[in-house]
Parts: C-alpha cells; sequence; structure tokens
C-alpha cells in the first residue's frame, strides 16, 4: 500500500499525482482507496483510471480489504498521512516550502506539525509537481485549441482557486466574471444559470471550470469548459524506483 498525502488543508497536488502513480504502476492492478468527500475525487478517479477498482469508504480499513478481495495488487492510499489506522508500505507526503512557517488548526493551515515528517518515507516538494493543462474540453468532450484572448466566466469549489485562476491567466483567458464555491461544494444548476446569464449581460460567452468541479456536472448545454490536468513530477524514474524497492523490501 502507497499512502500520499500532506501536512496542509487543502489542494497540494494529491490527485494529480496518485493518477500519475496509477499509470506508472501499471499494468498491475491498482485500486484507490479514498474517503469519497464531496464526491468529486471518485468521480474524476473513475474517468481517468478507467482500468483501476476506486473504492470510497469513510472507513478506509474497509475500503482496503474490499480492494485485495477485489483482486487489487497495488492499493494507493488518497490523503492518507492522517489517517493512521491504516498501515502501509510507502508513506509519501507532498510538503510546500511555506509549510516550515505555518502554524496548525486553528491557528493556520497545517493538519499536522512538522515533526510528523519523521514518519514519512518519501518527501516531495510541491514545487516538483508541475502541473499543465492536457486539454481544454466542453462537457461533451470536444477539445478546444485556445483560450487566449478569450473572454470568460470562472467558477470552482477547490482548495485553492487562486491556482486555477492563475492557470486560466498563463493560458491568455481574459476572467471577466468569478464564482468561487466551497471547497468540494458543487455548483447547483439554478446557481449555474444564473451565473450564465450574469455572464451573458456581460458579453461574456464561455464558462470554465475545473475537472473535478465539471465530473459533478450533470448534462448541460450551457457553455461549459474545463481543463484536464496532468502532473510531471521531477525526478519520476528515481522516484518510482525507491517505491518500489520499498515496497517489496518491506516487512510483512
Amino acid at each position: 500500500m502507497i499512502s500520499v498525502g500532506n501536512l496542509a488543508v487543502g489542494g497540494t497536488g494529491k490527485t494529480p499525482l496518485v493518477i500519475q502513480l496509477a499509470h506508472q504502476l501499471a499494468p498491475r492492478v491498482v485500486a484507490i482507496v479514498l474517503r469519497g468527500y464531496g464526491g468529486d475525487e471518485e468521480l474524476l478517479f473513475k474517468k481517468r483510471l478507467p482500468n483501476a477498482l476506486v473504492i470510497a469508504n469513510p472507513d478506509r480499513v474497509k475500503a482496503a480489504r474490499e480492494a485485495t478481495a477485489q483482486g487489487a495488487e497495488v492499493i494507493l492510499l488518497d490523503d492518507g498521512f492522517q489517517h493512521r489506522k491504516l498501515g502501509r508500505d510507502v508513506n509519501l507526503v507532498i510538503v510546500r516550502d511555506v509549510d516550515a512557517k505555518r502554524h496548525c488548526l486553528p491557528a493556520g493551515d497545517l493538519r499536522d506539525p512538522l515533526s510528523r515528517l519523521r514518519a514519512t518515507d518519501l518527501i516531495i516538494r510541491e514545487a516538483d509537481l508541475q502541473t499543465h493543462v492536457r486539454r481544454i474540453l466542453t462537457l461533451q468532450g470536444e477539445e478546444v485549441p485556445s483560450l487566449r484572448g478569450k473572454r470568460v466566466g470562472m467558477f470552482c469549489g477547490i482548495g485553492q482557486p487562486d491556482k486555477f485562476k492563475k492557470t486560466l491567466l498563463d493560458l491568455g483567458a481574459i476572467i471577466d466574471a468569478e464564482w468561487i464555491l466551497a471547497d468540494h461544494e458543487p455548483a447547483s444548476i439554478p446557481s449555474l444559470h444564473a451565473f450564465n446569464h450574469k455572464c451573458k449581460s456581460l458579453n461574456i460567452n464561455l464558462l470554465v471550470c475545473t475537472e473535478k468541479d465539471a465530473v459533478k456536472l450533470p448534462p448541460s448545454d450551457l457553455p461549459i469548459l474545463f481543463l484536464e490536468i496532468e502532473v510531471q513530477v521531477a525526478g519520476l524514474e528515481k522516484l518510482m524506483a525507491k517505491i518500489e524497492e520499498r515496497m517489496y523490501n518491506s516487512p510483512d
């Protein structure tokens, strides 16, 4: 079992890293075990990893047992660092450069103190996870070549909306309207139509969200695009070699 986690509240690239690790671990039968809060990660994993087992359960011990019963050869435990009841062969933690200056909740945004890093096997700096936009897609799966120079209405319900905003700006989009939901909060249909109406009144004809938001949307004819994100891991081959070594040399 490989646990992928972090110290901080909010997104640090765990989801795209889990997807990348699952691809690297193929052709083994890979299972993704997660709590399932909000539903977006579960739906995203099922969409991006159609050959993996995706098991969401707040009781991750039961989920891991179910994964094993279904034939999983490797289990990836999503956001597992704080889940200490479940043993793992590899404890991988993503650390931000700012974590050394932050405090634990409620004074700061850390779920664990830095001293907990002594329990890790492998540490990945957030700066070594370079995310890039693989494709810009409509809800119907049609690819859009570019957002450069396009006026858009941005909406998202993720932990770090500023990162999404920066990505859109880097793509050359002109963000003339914003709708920020709480982390994992789905966009309701009435609110989505209201936001679209507001955008149309500003002569904005495109709405853009993250893939995590898009997987929770029902079929719609609204002009919604989403960004399909991939992560490039610095030193990926060395990382995978270390993971393989720890997986197969860990005591039973």
